[in-house]
């Protein structure tokens, strides 16, 4: 799915009876497309691309030269809600459209309909929400048409009787440097079929010439999300920030941003997330999730959280980072089902930490097996618990000093079967040093085992 779009002015396509080509009878645009001389992430993404060369070198990108803008801070508030947007608010009625599609020359041999708009790129918020009993599905991709803008939305509905789709509407909605659209439909009588619902599919085209964005939120519930793989190194698309919402639907994304905020229920969640702070929540789901974490400056902090229920999570996670002394803080949280963590990406080597990097890893399951993978330069303590079922500690073989300083590797430990705790540094003479305080791992289960490795 994606979404983008450089006009300020949007005008949408006349009613047609199959999907249409977006951007039909839209204004023409300036032949010169508005530039984002100020975009930070335009900044972010060129510093992205200086480093590929070392990317290709390793395998993966290892260092990244990110923005110095403040972060926002849902993480911080709490779960509930991760992904909710408060700017939102003003566009849950048709009423304050700026217009709305035109059903009338639908007629009852067909079984879809289609309309197309068009979203400036430069908007500080691009938006897609639905209130009432819809639902489908939302996809980004990449235009092939435009390279420059707008970004160009095809939104196909699927009924099964047309006085159903006449209860729907598809609007423009927005404000100030807000665009977005709105599907509505008027609420089902309470002994009306569920196969009344009208079905839409949304796809977001987002113009291959651009390649930086501001906010990006959906507020979808029952629509399936879908990306194309927008982490790509060589070309990336990224957001100041991204909030999906859904429910009772899966979302399956690659996506780039200096936030990242994932929220459905009952369904799962898949991807490559990377940026400086990733929140995923669902329930009743597992989660799959690629965790790439950059550092923003020397001293900063990154964040991750996973969280679900009844629900397995698997995680690669990573903090790259040309900078020294960053931190990665992670939540990860289910129960009834197993966690994995990994410093594995995509099946390739262990990528190495940033230097002098620290990890604070919170995770917790119940009746559900626990694997965490730690790097071999990880300094800090370590406390596993569980009940009828042992708590290991397999250390690994890498005993060179990461900084080449001749230290040696001190690993402490009292194990005693169901619990497991202890520390671990870098030192020359076997005394905790400051980096014994540089990180701590707490792993909590029941009735099941963990293993902490390295």
């Amino acid at each position: 799915m994606h979404l983008a779009s450089t006009s300020l002015l949007a005008m949408m396509n006349p009613v047609d009876y199959s999907p249409a080509e977006p951007g039909k009878g839209a204004l023409l645009l300036d032949p010169q497309p508005a530039t984002h001389t100020t975009s930070r992430l335009r900044t972010f993404r060129r510093r992205i691309l200086s480093g590929t060369a070392l990317c290709f070198l390793l395998g993966l990108v290892f260092w990244c030269h990110p923005l110095t803008v403040g972060r926002p801070n849902e993480l911080a508030q709490g779960s509930v809600g991760i992904a909710v947007d408060p700017r939102l608010e003003a566009y849950q009625n048709p009423e304050n459209a700026k217009y709305c599609a035109d059903w009338s020359p639908a007629v009852e041999a067909r079984d879809n309909v289609s309309v197309t708009f068009e979203l400036p790129t430069e908007a500080d918020l691009l938006f897609f929400l639905s209130r009432g009993p819809v639902s489908g599905g939302i996809d980004l991709v990449r235009s092939t048409s435009s390279s420059t803008g707008p970004v160009e939305v095809n939104v196909t509905a699927t009924y099964h009787d047309i006085g159903d789709l006449r209860r729907t509407k598809v609007c423009r909605m927005g404000a100030a440097d807000e665009h977005g659209l709105l599907i509505w439909a008027e609420p089902r009588h309470p002994h009306g079929h569920p196969t009344q619902n009208v079905q839409f599919t949304i796809i977001v085209a987002l113009p291959i010439g651009v390649q930086s964005y501001k906010d990006l939120t959906t507020d979808l519930a029952r629509f399936a999300h879908t990306t194309m793989d927008f982490f790509d190194w060589w070309s990336p698309v990224s957001f100041e920030v991204i909030r999906l919402r859904t429910s009772d639907a899966a979302i399956h994304s690659g996506l780039m941003g200096r936030a990242l905020f994932i929220q459905t229920s009952n369904a799962d969640v898949q991807g490559n997330f990377a940026g400086y702070e990733l929140g995923v929540q669902t329930s009743n789901a597992p989660i799959q999730v690629a965790a790439i974490m950059f550092g923003e400056n020397v001293g900063s902090e990154s964040r991750v959280q996973l969280k679900t229920s009844n629900g397995a999570i698997d995680v690669d996670m990573v903090l790259l980072s040309g900078y020294a002394n960053n931190t990665l803080r992670a939540v990860v949280q289910t129960s009834a089902a197993p966690i994995t963590i990994n410093r594995r990406l995509a099946n390739k080597d262990p990528i190495e930490p940033a230097i002098n990097s620290s990890f604070f890893l919170d995770a917790s399951t119940s009746l559900g097996a626990a694997s965490v993978q730690l790097y071999p330069e990880y300094e800090g303590t370590y406390d596993l618990q569980t009940s009828s079922a042992p708590a290991e500690v397999w250390e690994g073989t890498k005993t060179e000093d990461p900084l080449g300083k001749g230290r040696h590797r001190t690993v402490n430990k009292t194990l005693d079967g169901e619990h497991a705790q202890g520390s671990m540094f870098w030192s020359r003479d076997g005394e905790p040093p400051e980096g014994v305080r540089r990180g701590a791992v707490k792993i909590i289960t029941s009735k099941s085992p963990i293993v902490l490795f390295w």
